[in-house]
C-alpha cells in the first residue's frame, strides 16, 4: 500500500511538466498538470500552484495506481 501512495505521488509530480492548456487562457500563461491544472506559469511574474487541485490530482493518480497494482495482483493469482 505503501508503494502505491509513493508511486501515485511520483506520476502526480511528473505530470506537472506536462502542458495542459484550456481552450480559452490568457496569453503568455501556461497550465500544467493532468487530469487536473494545478501550476500555472505567467510570464514576468511568480508560478502559482493551486494546492487543492494538486491534492484531488495526488488522489486520482494514487487511486489508479492502486486499481492497476490490484488488477495485476489478481492476474498473478489467476
Amino acid at each position: 500500500m505503501g508503494l502505491v501512495v509513493v508511486v501515485g505521488i511520483c506520476i502526480r509530480l511528473v505530470s506537472g511538466f506536462v502542458e495542459n492548456p484550456p481552450e480559452a487562457s490568457v496569453i503568455g500563461h501556461k497550465y500544467y498538470g493532468w487530469p487536473f491544472v494545478w501550476r500555472i506559469t505567467k510570464t514576468l511574474l511568480p508560478e502559482e500552484h493551486r494546492y487543492f487541485e494538486l491534492f484531488s490530482d495526488c488522489l486520482f493518480w494514487i487511486v489508479v495506481v492502486l486499481v492497476v497494482a490490484l488488477l495485476a495482483r489478481k492476474l498473478m493469482e489467476s
